[in-house]
């Protein structure tokens, strides 16, 4: 059999082999397509955690906060400054527990519950709970927002926290510093940890998040609502120091965080 012989089998070969392969993905885009169809009738409204949180964490007591609707105000106000009222001090404008800027940036169906958290040391913690609706833009990293917030990213790392009667939690930890003090290293920084948790799985990961959703609803047709939690508190000199209060914060946090039967919507 000639070179040329050879040469022609092999090409044949790889065409067929090749026009198999184009012809399974066809199919799997396919199924797929009409998984994706029935997918959007199946939604899951239900969320893993409580849809406020609580006024009592351990030592520590949690006010709502409320923010000014003028976008020429924007001032956010704890709710014992207020006195039963929901007109901003400041400027007579609206107030709402969600900011002006979540408002006009997330979808209408997103609910958000947020307490700021003071022990009797005076140390505080801003937490909020962000829940999705039918949109998935709900939920996003707050590496995208921060700058928007005129900080700047320093660094991102995994933090754990330890639990008891199970694993530690895993947290995604965020380092930043105001535009105005990035010159200053002496200035408090900001330290935000997150987590994400939703359809029983928790991840502090993004991507990991995706991939969650993404299984859930190909391969088991609902869409669970997910949670975005995260924790806010500045650090002084010593940063271990605030770290340590937020990791005491969240295993204390934790147990009542999550959902009950009677929690769910």
């Amino acid at each position: 059999m000639s070179d040329a012989v050879i040469i022609d089998s092999a090409r044949r070969r790889s065409l067929v082999l090749a026009a198999g392969l184009l012809s399974l993905l066809f199919g799997l885009t396919a199924l797929l397509a009409a998984r994706i169809r029935v997918v959007d009738v199946a939604s899951v409204q239900t969320a893993d955690v409580r849809q406020d949180l609580p006024g009592k964490v351990g030592e520590w007591s949690g006010e709502r906060m409320f923010f000014c609707q003028q976008d020429q105000c924007a001032r956010s106000f704890p709710e014992s400054e207020l006195n039963g009222s929901r007109i901003c001090p400041k400027c007579g404008g609206r107030l709402d527990q969600v900011s002006l800027g979540e408002h006009n940036l997330l979808p209408a169906d997103t609910m958000i519950s947020r307490r700021m958290y003071q022990n009797k040391k005076g140390d505080a913690i801003a937490v909020a709970i962000v829940l999705s609706g039918s949109d998935r833009r709900s939920i996003h990293r707050p590496q995208q927002c921060l700058p928007a917030q005129g900080y700047s990213v320093e660094s991102s790392s995994v933090m754990t926290a330890p639990l008891e009667g199970r694993q530690p939690l895993r947290l995604t930890m965020i380092k930043a510093r105001r535009g105005e003090d990035k010159a200053n290293q002496g200035s408090p920084r900001l330290l935000l940890a997150y987590w994400f948790l939703g359809g029983g799985h928790e991840t502090h990961d993004h991507i990991m998040r995706a991939v969650y959703m993404a299984w859930d609803s190909l391969i088991h047709g609902v869409r669970p609502r997910w949670a975005y939690v995260s924790l806010q508190t500045t650090s002084g000199a010593n940063e271990q120091v605030a770290k340590d209060l937020l990791s005491e914060f969240i295993r204390q946090l934790y147990p009542v965080l999550k959902n009950s039967d009677s929690d769910h919507q």
